[in-house]
């Protein structure tokens, strides 16, 4: 059962992690929704196994979308083919994040509508925007995942 929420994005961008952690982190609490990143993993587990075991649980992929987030070989080869065969055939949905300016658009990601606009990556706006834009994104989530709920699965 697809039920949790897979944070994909570059270790170089953990700042953005933590962010959209912190926003979400009432969620968590309130067990609304159940958020997984690679931070997740326990010291001795095997983190490939364990990657893999998250993504096939994924309900909604977060892309914190940026160079270095495109950059990463890790990222095209074994994070982006199962949430994007996902969303094609089992209803995963994809929100793309824009932490900063990048060339997504020669990307696969390009078909997918973006969570917000993606000329106004959260690095080009002051605090008070990032946060507002989190928020909306964090509501998008929200909505996904309460959809997954009301069609029978759980979080």
């Amino acid at each position: 059962m697809r039920s949790e929420i897979f944070v994909s994005y570059s270790h170089l961008d953990k700042e953005w992690l933590e962010k959209l952690q912190t926003m979400l982190r009432p969620w968590v609490r309130q067990k609304k929704i159940v958020l997984w990143d690679d931070t997740h993993i326990q010291p001795s587990k095997p983190w490939r196994d364990e990657i893999a075991a998250a993504l096939a649980r994924a309900r909604v992929a977060v892309l914190l979308v940026s160079p270095h987030f495109l950059a990463s070989d890790f990222i095209a080869e074994h994070e982006l083919p199962p949430l994007l065969e996902a969303a094609a055939k089992e209803g995963l949905v994809i929100l793309q994040l824009h932490v900063s300016a990048s060339l997504y658009r020669e990307t696969e990601l390009e078909a997918y509508q973006a969570a917000h606009d993606p000329a106004r990556p959260l690095d080009a706006l002051p605090p008070a925007e990032q946060n507002k834009v989190l928020v909306d994104v964090c509501q998008k989530i929200k909505a996904a995942t309460a959809a997954q709920n009301s069609s029978g699965g759980g979080v």
